[in-house]
This record gives structure tokens, C-alpha cells and sequence, in this order.
């Protein structure tokens, strides 16, 4: 029989610095008709000034947001300027290694997603191997694949797991979004800075990962890009046209119709994963999705025909943190009680690429971050 293969313990780490909706003009107009439609991450209008069909779940989510033009986002975390990511995502690992009873030297590999590492290359497994003393440990930087690092982290250590391949593995995830936003442009207030991490090995049998799916939609892969800007045009060469780094699109309407079809990708996505789990829908007691905006969670739960009370959200508090969302948000779910032993939990989230990625978890008891 295969190991069972799970969360040993969860870190977290979000910077002290908060940014409020005040950071921004008192002029603000992100919602006015033509900001909407430059801006890639408005859904409801094309670059043409067009309005598309939307999915019913994604009218009642922008419905319930009414006329707030920061879209449900109050607050946000950044990272100071004298920081490195890595130090940011250093801490979430000292903390999952304390929550989980880890010694450094017990950890066989990590693997790390940063949406913003210190540098091009190396990435920042190397950073925190020689931080946090990983002495045995190999580290590997993973394409973040936008938002959805987690999943693809989680399906990777646990075959190397179950094969015998390492004993412990350590899965970092980080956005420090802060470092590559133009602050003028609508979307800036959908983004914070954190990290998370979780070791991961051997959990008591018929727990941990019990099924997963993943597929890529390369045609969509202008749609969400890190590419030089440069007099306000993004650039495709990046090491032939050097400029600031910042998030932007190649191609918005890409990223408007990966938006527009999130409520299908994510019952796709997930109907899938449950069925390699040989479940449904009603076995699900929560469901932790990607909260890349302030909508999304609201609109895949609605596809899935989940109640409210079976989704966690924490976008008005923290923005989206990219792939650290799906640990923090399980971590806030253990911290407040809404998990027990045998819970079946959903998780789903779209990433740059365009990837989707679904898991089903059923949890064991797992130790809780520092708050």
C-alpha cells in the first residue's frame, strides 16, 4: 500500500506594514469605463470597449462587491524595502519547522515558489537552506506558476515520499507582489506580500493527499506576464530590452477571458480531482481556493454549488498573496476550529500560464502557525 503523505505543519509569515485603501488617490476611479478597459483584470469589458457575456456566478459575486471600486480589498501587507524575500519566506519555514517538531537537519529537500525571488537566478532555495541551516537538505526553485504553486508543490513531494525518495519535505511559497506593481493602475490594490510553508511527509494512513488534477492552457499564457515596462508598454524580450520588471499582460484579453471562464476552469478542475479521489461534492467540508481577486472565491464556490460557509476568504484583510494563499488560508481554517480529523478539503487555483491545478485533502491534524 502507498504511504499516506500530508502536512506535517504549517508556517506563515506576513510582513508588519499595511497599506489601506487610503495609500491610493481620494480620485481613485478604477471602476469608470475606460480604466475597465485597459485594465486586464476587469472581466466585464474587453479591451474594445465590448462587454461579454459573464457566467451567472461571476455577476452575483461582482453584485454582493456593489459599487466599491477596490473590488472588497481593506488591507494589504508589504515588505519593507531593506528586506529580502527570502527573509520573509525564512520565517514561515523556522515556524512550520516549530509547528511541525522538524529539526533543521531533518528536512531532505526544499522546494520553493517565489512570485519575486531576490534574484533572477539562483532562486531562493538556496537562500533558505543556508538560512535556516537545512544542513542534509537540496533546495529547488519550482516556476511559481502564478498563483498556483501549492498544488504542484504538494504532488510533487508527496511521490517522493511515498517512493522513498526523501522522508521530509519542505514547500515554501511567497509573493512579494509589492517590488513589481505599478501602483497607478487598477490592479495594484488587488496584491500583498507573504509566505508560507509546510513540511511534508508520512501521515496516518487514509489521510493527506488523496487526489489531484492539473492541465495547462498555454494559449492564454500572455495573458498574466512579469516583462519589462517600459514608457508604459510591456516588452516580450526581457533580456534584450532591459526596464522595470512589473506585472502586466502581453495580451489582456487573455487575461480577461481566463478570468471570465474561472467559475468553469475551477468545477473542471476540481470535479476532476475528486473523482481521482473517488468523491463528490458532498463529501467536501471545505473548500480553499486562490483569492486572486475579490470575487473569484465567491464565483468558484457558486460553480461548485457550495454554501458560503464551506469556503474561506481572506482577501479583505490580506489581498491576494499569490501561492501562499492556499496554506494561510488552511492554517487560518485549523487556527479557528474548522477543521477536524477525516475532513474532506477542496482546493483549487489558476496560475500564469495558464495552469489550473485542483487537490483534495483529507486532513490530519497538523501544527498551527505563530499568529
Amino acid at each position: 500500500m502507498d504511504k499516506a503523505v500530508g502536512i506535517l505543519g504549517i508556517g506563515t509569515f506576513l510582513p508588519p506594514a499595511i497599506r489601506g485603501n487610503d495609500f491610493w488617490p481620494k480620485d481613485w476611479k478604477p471602476l469608470e469605463e475606460r480604466t475597465r478597459r485597459r485594465d486586464m483584470l476587469a472581466v466585464e469589458r474587453s479591451t474594445n470597449g465590448s462587454s461579454p457575456p459573464l457566467p451567472a456566478e461571476i455577476v452575483a459575486a461582482l453584485a454582493a462587491l456593489g459599487d466599491d471600486p477596490f473590488r472588497g480589498a481593506r488591507f494589504r501587507r508589504f515588505l519593507d524595502d531593506g528586506a529580502d524575500v527570502s527573509d520573509m519566506e525564512a520565517e514561515a519555514v523556522r515556524r512550520a519547522l516549530r509547528s511541525s517538531g522538524t529539526q533543521p537537519d531533518e528536512i531532505d529537500l526544499v522546494l520553493v515558489s517565489s512570485l519575486v525571488s531576490d534574484y533572477v537566478m539562483p532562486g531562493n532555495g538556496a537562500a533558505l537552506q543556508a538560512k535556516c541551516e537545512l544542513s542534509n537538505a537540496a533546495a529547488l526553485a519550482i516556476e511559481p506558476g502564478g498563483c498556483a504553486g501549492f498544488q504542484p508543490q504538494m504532488v510533487m513531494a508527496a511521490a517522493l515520499v511515498r517512493t522513498g525518495v526523501y522522508r521530509r519535505v519542505l514547500c515554501v511559497l511567497s509573493s512579494a507582489a509589492s517590488r513589481i506593481l505599478d501602483y497607478t493602475t487598477p490592479m495594484s490594490t488587488t496584491f500583498g506580500d507573504g509566505a508560507a510553508a509546510a513540511v511534508v511527509g508520512e501521515v496516518p494512513a487514509g489521510r493527506g493527499l488523496i487526489g489531484h488534477w492539473m492541465r495547462t492552457a498555454g494559449n492564454l499564457r500572455d495573458g498574466v506576464v512579469y516583462v519589462p515596462v517600459i514608457d508604459g508598454k510591456p516588452r516580450r524580450k526581457w533580456h534584450a530590452e532591459p526596464g522595470p520588471i512589473k506585472i502586466t499582460a502581453l495580451d489582456a484579453d487573455a487575461t480577461k477571458e481566463a478570468g471570465r471562464r474561472g467559475p468553469e476552469y475551477c468545477r473542471e478542475a476540481c470535479l476532476g480531482a475528486l473523482a481521482a479521489a473517488g468523491l463528490s461534492m458532498s463529501d467536501v467540508k471545505l473548500y480553499v481556493g486562490n483569492q486572486s481577486l475579490g470575487w473569484f472565491v465567491d464565483a468558484c464556490r457558486r460553480a461548485l454549488g457550495l454554501p458560503a460557509e464551506k469556503t474561506i476568504d481572506t482577501f479583505a484583510e490580506i489581498g491576494s498573496i499569490g501561492p501562499a494563499s492556499v496554506l494561510y488560508n488552511l492554517d487560518r481554517a485549523h487556527r479557528d476550529g474548522r477543521l477536524e480529523d477525516g475532513d474532506v478539503v477542496l482546493i483549487y487555483s489558476p496560475g500564469a500560464g495558464l495552469i489550473r491545478t485542483a487537490a483534495v485533502y483529507r486532513w490530519t491534524p497538523a501544527g498551527i502557525s505563530e499568529p
